[in-house]
């Protein structure tokens, strides 16, 4: 075939086809009148130096990769693979910053700038930095930086700096927090947690309990704890459904020993004590001897009034139980 007909065939154009001969990555043989005869086998070299381009590699690297039958295409993948996560990342930073800048609702290049500087700052590898201007910020109260203070708080992988970012977004005057709320949907449970934990330190209101129930069915026990321990310093927040929800995962805490102790006192504290020493019991009756979560429920009854009847009852019961943990810990609360 003739170098038209090949152009066509392959969709590289003629100029490309002679570059790559004058790299020699092709070696057409010419016919008797002197014009470049293309065979199959050069065809189908021109769509594998095609395929590779389409990966990536630069021209040289495709001349190794043919020349050179030892090569290996792993290495080469690996970079490229690297290579294109780089740009993934620095695009998607790119589009933050732009949504930041759009969302902040600037109306001049001059405050544009200063939500770039912003988002530069709280980007500095420095910590010290990114905490001085999450302070600066706070205490400017500038609404115009709320997501941008929200999605940096979420990211912040530092305690200090985090705390600073979470103070800066409490005192904000935009709806930063409603921008980190949306951290709860993430799928990184770290993310999760630091979006919580500025929820939990709102003032009290219906965006802060609608989002700490949200946070009440994540499937993190550790976010579950958090969100019930704080709905539950809520005194007649929520419907029946939403308070019996929230005693259930108080519950699940005792029984799995995550924050037991708080879960404890605050079930001691609520308004539904009965059925809470009711299902106690019943989980003392169900459940083997040598579970641990035996003995976390006696612990549990010690947060509880001994005046209470169904109190006194368990405890003198667990006095003389099997488990000798048990047996010690419900005679030492009776002792108290």
């Amino acid at each position: 075939m003739l170098i038209g007909e090949v152009a066509a065939l392959s969709g590289v154009s003629a100029r490309m086809l002679r570059h790559y001969e004058s790299l020699g990555l092709l070696a057409p043989e010419l016919n008797a009148s002197g014009f470049r005869d293309y065979s199959e086998t050069d065809v189908q070299r021109i769509l594998h130096i095609e395929g590779l381009r389409s990966l990536g590699l630069s021209l040289q690297e495709v001349a190794e990769a043919l020349h050179d039958p030892t090569f290996s295409p792993d290495s080469v993948i690996a970079e490229l693979i690297r290579d294109s996560r780089d740009r993934l990342r620095a695009e998607q930073e790119l589009l933050q910053r732009l949504r930041a800048v759009k969302e902040s609702g600037v109306g001049d290049w001059h405050a544009a700038l200063e939500i770039v500087d912003l988002m530069r700052a709280l980007r500095s590898p420095v910590p010290a930095q990114r905490q001085l201007t999450a302070f600066n910020v706070g205490a400017k109260k500038d609404g115009a930086m709320a997501s941008t203070l929200a999605a940096s708080a979420l990211r912040e992988d530092n305690l200090n700096v985090e705390g600073a970012l979470a103070w800066a977004v409490l005192h904000s005057e935009g709806d930063a927090v409603a921008a980190v709320a949306r951290g709860l949907k993430s799928a990184d449970v770290s993310v999760r947690l630091r979006a919580l934990r500025i929820i939990v330190a709102a003032e009290a209101g219906e965006l802060r309990t609608s989002k700490l129930l949200e946070a009440l069915r994540d499937s993190v026990p550790e976010i579950r704890a958090h969100a019930a321990l704080a709905l539950s310093a809520e005194r007649g927040v929520g419907d029946v459904a939403e308070a019996a929800a929230v005693q259930e995962v108080l519950i699940s805490m005792v029984l799995t020993g995550v924050r037991d102790v708080e879960a404890a006192e605050a079930l001691a504290k609520g308004e539904d004590v009965e059925s809470v020493l009711s299902r106690f019991a019943h989980e003392l009756r169900v459940r083997e001897h040598a579970d641990e979560a035996r003995s976390r429920i006696t612990q549990a009854l010690a947060e509880f009034p001994r005046s209470t009847a169904v109190v006194s009852e368990l405890l003198e019961t667990l006095s003389r139980d099997k488990n000798p943990k048990v047996a010690f810990t419900a005679r030492a609360i009776l002792a108290t």
